[in-house]
C-alpha cells in the first residue's frame, strides 16, 4: 500500500513539473514577444570566443527551450531582462557557472542593438 502511495504521489509530481514548465511569455501571453532560432548566434563584435559562444548555445536551447520558446533578449528593456534571467535561472535549475555563461551568452545579442 505504501509502494503504491508514492508511486501515486511520484506520478502527480512528475505531471505537476510538466505543467510548470510550460510558462507564457514574459510579460504577457504565450508567443507575445519575438524568439530567436536554436542556431541564431551573437554578433562577432560582442567579444564572446567561440567556445563562450558554443557554451552559451548549449544551455540556451538545453535549458531554456525545454520549457518555451528561445524569446530575444533584444525584445526586453535591461530591467525586464535581469527580473526574468534571475527567475528563469532559478527554475532551470543552473548552477552559478552555467548561469554565468549563459547571462554573457544572451547579454551578447543585446549588444547589436546598443
Amino acid at each position: 500500500m505504501r509502494l503504491a502511495r508514492c508511486l501515486c504521489l511520484a506520478a502527480l509530481l512528475g505531471a505537476a513539473g510538466q505543467v510548470g514548465c510550460q510558462a507564457p511569455a514574459p510579460g504577457g501571453r504565450a508567443g507575445a514577444k519575438p524568439v530567436l532560432s536554436a542556431s541564431a548566434r551573437p554578433p562577432a563584435t560582442a567579444g564572446l570566443a567561440a567556445g563562450q559562444i558554443e557554451q552559451g548555445a548549449t544551455l540556451f536551447v538545453g535549458k531554456c527551450a525545454r520549457c518555451h520558446p528561445l524569446y530575444d533578449p533584444t525584445a526586453y528593456s535591461h530591467a525586464e531582462w535581469q527580473h526574468w534571467m534571475a527567475k528563469m535561472s532559478w527554475k532551470a535549475h543552473l548552477k552559478p557557472d552555467q548561469e554565468e555563461t549563459l547571462t554573457h551568452y544572451l547579454e551578447a545579442f543585446r549588444t547589436r542593438n546598443q
